[in-house]
């Protein structure tokens, strides 16, 4: 059993390598990003509490690198708004003003924090709704100037990479990859033969989120691009960490979720706002 698990190990090797030489070659599209975190801080709002734009300046002040948005479609008005609860939505801040509320913060600056790395809006559609699909991609588009996957050669790097997660695959079938491959990742999704990274340090850039203690054995392999369940090379982030955040870290999360209460020990863990 053991010679045969290294044989799938080593043949998944192989297999990466080998996809990772065709994407250099056949990759229609690009990624420019500046250095990523050893850890990135994700905030994460809570679903038992209303979100609100105070929210996004409470988790900035604090210092994080990565800001989830729960995504759902306004009836009255057809708006993309920021909720985890279908209730309230009247209230809900606008996916644009959220957006708008980041940018704001880094303006003038190559970085939303002004310290050269890298900065995630991680998107989690909580309905599989094509009014709300193409509420996202019509809200994306209007900020495509800022993200990394719209970059080109020649460009410079751009500070914000936004990443889908949710209803990542009801997007995907909705858009396709011509239209989304320059506004976001979809966590989950190998991108080797699509998007090429030209970033300085050329390290992944893909992601994939797994619910604590699941990251357990298997982060290495994900990064190497030899988990037996996954095809390619991914960043990790762990969600549901709470009070194993430290432990989270060490396993070699590349990125964690804290809520509001939980930033202030989330961004004092090892490698948290250094570069990678």
């Amino acid at each position: 059993m053991r010679i045969r698990r290294s044989a799938l190990v080593l043949l998944g090797a192989l297999s990466s390598l080998a996809g990772a030489h065709i994407g250099d070659a056949e990759a229609s599209g690009y990624i420019f990003e500046l250095p990523h975190p050893r850890l990135i801080v994700q905030f994460h709002p809570r679903a038992d509490t209303p979100f609100t734009l105070s929210d996004i300046d409470r988790a900035l002040a604090a210092g994080v690198h990565g800001i989830e948005l729960d995504l759902r479609l306004r009836a009255e008005d057809g708006a993309v708004v920021c909720s985890h609860s279908p209730s309230g939505l009247e209230d809900r801040p606008t996916l644009s003003e959220s957006i708008e509320r980041i940018l704001e913060r880094g303006r003038g600056s190559g970085s939303v924090l002004g310290d050269g790395l890298q900065f995630f809006i991680v998107l989690d559609a909580k309905e599989h709704s094509p009014r709300l699909y193409r509420g996202i991609v019509e809200t994306l588009r209007r900020y495509a100037d800022s993200w990394s996957t719209a970059a080109a050669p020649g460009d410079s790097a751009r500070g914000i990479t936004v990443v889908v997660s949710g209803e990542a695959p009801g997007l995907a079938s909705f858009a396709g990859p011509a239209t989304l491959d320059s506004l976001c990742i979809l966590e989950g999704t190998d991108y080797r033969d699509r998007i090429r990274n030209i970033s300085p340090k050329s390290g992944r850039f893909q992601w994939i989120s797994i619910q604590h203690p699941g990251e357990r054995g298997r982060i290495r392999a994900l990064h190497l691009g030899v988990d037996l369940a996954k095809a390619g090379q991914f960043n990790v982030r762990v969600y549901d960490c709470h009070r194993s955040l430290a432990a989270c870290a060490a396993a070699g999360a590349d990125a964690v979720n804290a809520d509001l209460d939980e930033l202030p020990d989330a961004v004092k863990l090892p490698g948290a706002g250094s570069p990678r």
